[in-house]
Order: C-alpha cells, then sequence, then structure tokens
C-alpha cells in the first residue's frame, strides 16, 4: 500500500478524478493541503490543479467543472 492509502483508503488506480486532482495539489505543502488536516483550503488548491490541467489541455473545462460541482455539494451538506 502507498501513501494514497493513507488518505482515501485505496491504490492510486482506484482514486477519481475528484481524488487524484485532491491529491495533486498535497506536493506543494503537505502540512497545509491535505485534506485530513485543512479541505477547505486542500480544494482551493484542488481547484488550481484542475484550472492548470485544463489550460494544458490535461482535462477538459466539463471535467474540472464537475469536480468542482463536487466540492459545491459537499459544502452543502
Amino acid at each position: 500500500m502507498t501513501q494514497v492509502c493513507g488518505y482515501f483508503n485505496k491504490e492510486p488506480a482506484d482514486l477519481n478524478l475528484y481524488e487524484a486532482t485532491m491529491l495533486a495539489g498535497v506536493p506543494n505543502a503537505p502540512s497545509a493541503y491535505s485534506p485530513t488536516e485543512n479541505l477547505e483550503l486542500a480544494e482551493e488548491r484542488q481547484s488550481q490543479v484542475l484550472d492548470a490541467m485544463v489550460r494544458f489541455d490535461n482535462l477538459s473545462q466539463e471535467e474540472a467543472d464537475s469536480v468542482k460541482a463536487m466540492q459545491e455539494t459537499r459544502k452543502d451538506t
């Protein structure tokens, strides 16, 4: 098992887009952007990751918007 299992309890190949893009922002500042420590800040960083992925054609705008919608859904609960 890898470190990913500590955040989402699954192997990297099993991560969904929300989880994968969340983790993509963690290495920049692990203590600050850890979703287990500060989910709001982690989601702000995730949005930056999503925007960069769209800008560099690694992700469609629709895919990025669907992940951002997941963030909003979580906030509404």
